[in-house]
This record gives structure tokens, C-alpha cells and sequence, in this order.
């Protein structure tokens, strides 16, 4: 079962409380700076429409129990993430530390990071050097391969807002102009105890054979690991590895295609399946393969 669907990049704004975050998004929205905002509570989702394109853009909460909560979720699901430091706010600095690198630590593969070392016009900020030592931010030189900016910014002033905005929008497009369409092959939810409620093997091809054994393969070896695997690779396919509460939904699709497109059909499927339980409704194959060929990722 292939489905082909544009969707609309996920970028997650991320800092502790006080660091500028709802503020920066009020300048993207509106090119003007406003600084009465009260602490987002949980996160807030926000929509970006710039050039014709549309970006999901996820406010999420800076106090501890909303980092705790929420912040590796959006994270792990999102194309792009902007962490925003107060450089006035040396106190917290070791704080920032940790939050950065668990943040960097869930980024999906590709996913493009910009830090933003902000509220630089303030006399009080500390110099960038000592923000890159406190932080070692060093270390992403270390890695090449990642895709990872610093700008030292102003929400006051606008300063290098509208050049970090350009620089990870672009990336991000381009990266996801090359694959937007996602290959399912089958489809499980699980309860808490890990036994399958629903599993239903979504083709009827030369790959089905395959994907049987790689079914097999996965429920011997590997579901004893499921809590600490956000996907797997098992011969021609990726297994894909959602939680919500109780309940897993494992997805089966092709290496080629996006994880984090995997992940929004696997939270789909996954909610509407329980939806009809609940209801002590039928879900078959038929069901699922109408519910992806109904799923609108634009």
C-alpha cells in the first residue's frame, strides 16, 4: 500500500522558561516585537506560512514538568528544531546543558538544529565564546554531518531572526522535496502487555512473504526492547514504534521513507483504531487501507 500525501514540516521551538520562545514566534507571525506573553502552558501549536509554504510550529512549555512531558514527543516527530537560550541567564546555564543535549539526542537523523544565543542586545549577556564553552556547542563541529547553526539573535530588535527562519525553512524543503510519499506495509497494535489486538498485513505482492518473516522476526528479538527503540531496522524494512499510554503501534514501511511521516500515520491509525474498539466497532484491512487513503498530510 503506497500513499502519497504532502505534509507540512513540524518545527519544534525549545529553551527553558524565560528564554524568548512564544516571543519568537509572535515576531515570525507578525515582523513585530511584543514581549507581554504569559509562560506557555504545556505547548502551543502555531502555524508559519511564508512563500506559499506552510510550517507547524510547536511552542513547548520550558518549566521541568513540561520538558519532562512533552518536549522528547515533539521533538523525536519534528523536521526541524530552533533551541533558544537567555544568554543573560548564566545561573541556568548547566541547565541548558542538559536540556540541549537530550534535545540533540532526539532529533530524527537529517533534522536540521539551530541555537539561538538570544536577547543579545542586552548589556548583560554573556559573550558567545563563554556561551559555546558553557554549553559545548564545540561539539557539533565534531559532527560534520549535522545539520547545526548558532545565531546570536534579539526578539527586540529582529536581529538574525529572518536569516535563521530562512536558513532551516529552506533546509528543510529541500530535503523533504525528495521524498514525500510513504510505502506501508502492515500494520500492529499492541496492549500494555505487548499481545497484538489488531495486525493486518496491508499487500497482497512478491514482498509479502518477506514482510511475514520480518513480522516473525521483530516479535522474537526484538520486542522486549520496544520501549527503548523509536524504530528498527529488519531486512528490507523499518519498524516503526509508536507509544501512547497503554498502547503500541508498530508500522511497517519501506528504509526509504520518512520517519517522521511514518510517525504521523502511525499516531493516525493508531487513534482512530482505538477510537473504534472503544465503540466495539470492526477494524480490519479494510478499514486501515481506507483510513491511509483518507489521511490528509497537507
Amino acid at each position: 500500500m503506497v500513499t502519497k500525501r504532502k505534509i507540512h514540516p513540524v518545527i519544534a521551538i525549545a529553551g527553558l522558561g524565560n528564554a524568548g520562545k512564544t516571543t519568537l514566534i509572535h515576531r515570525l507571525k507578525t515582523g513585530e516585537f511584543k514581549d507581554i506573553f504569559s509562560p506557555t502552558i504545556g505547548f502551543q501549536v502555531d502555524i508559519i506560512r511564508k512563500d506559499g509554504n506552510r510550517f507547524d510550529i510547536v511552542d513547548l512549555g520550558g518549566q521541568i514538568a513540561f520538558r519532562n512531558a512533552f518536549w522528547e514527543n515533539f521533538v523525536t516527530s519534528c523536521h526541524g528544531c530552533i533551541f533558544i537560550f537567555d544568554r543573560t541567564d548564566k545561573e541556568r546555564l548547566s541547565i541548558a546543558k542538559e536540556w540541549l543535549w537530550k534535545v540533540n539526542e532526539w532529533l530524527p537523523k537529517g533534522a536540521n538544529f539551530a541555537f539561538f544565543a538570544n536577547k543579545s542586545d542586552l548589556e548583560s549577556s554573556m559573550p558567545l565564546e563563554e556561551v559555546v564553552q558553557g554549553l559545548e556547542l564545540s561539539k557539533f563541529s565534531e559532527s560534520p554531518s549535522k545539520s547545526f547553526r548558532i545565531f546570536e539573535t534579539s526578539n527586540v530588535t529582529g536581529q538574525n531572526i529572518n536569516e535563521c527562519w530562512d536558513w532551516i525553512t529552506n533546509a528543510i524543503r529541500k530535503r523533504m522535496g525528495s521524498k514525500t510519499s510513504l510505502d506501508i506495509y502492515a500494520f500492529e497494535l499492541l496492549d500494555e502487555r505487548l499481545e497484538p489486538i489488531i495486525s493486518e498485513i496491508l499487500i497482497e505482492n512478491e514482498k509479502k512473504e518477506f514482510l511475514e518473516e520480518t513480522m516473525g522476526a521483530f516479535n522474537t528479538h526484538s520486542l522486549k526492547m520496544i520501549d527503548s527503540l523509536p524504530f528498527i531496522n529488519i531486512g528490507d524494512f523499518v519498524v516503526h514504534i509508536i507509544r501512547k499510554g497503554d498502547y503500541y503501534a508498530i508500522t511497517y514501511i519501506d528504509k526509504d521513507d520518512s520517519q517522521n511521516l511514518a510517525r504521523e500515520l502511525s499516531l493516525t491509525l493508531m487513534f482512530e483504531t482505538l477510537y473504534r474498539i472503544r465503540r466495539d466497532l470492526k477494524v480490519d484491512k479494510d478499514f486501515l487501507l481506507n483510513s491511509i487513503e483518507t489521511i490528509e498530510f497537507i
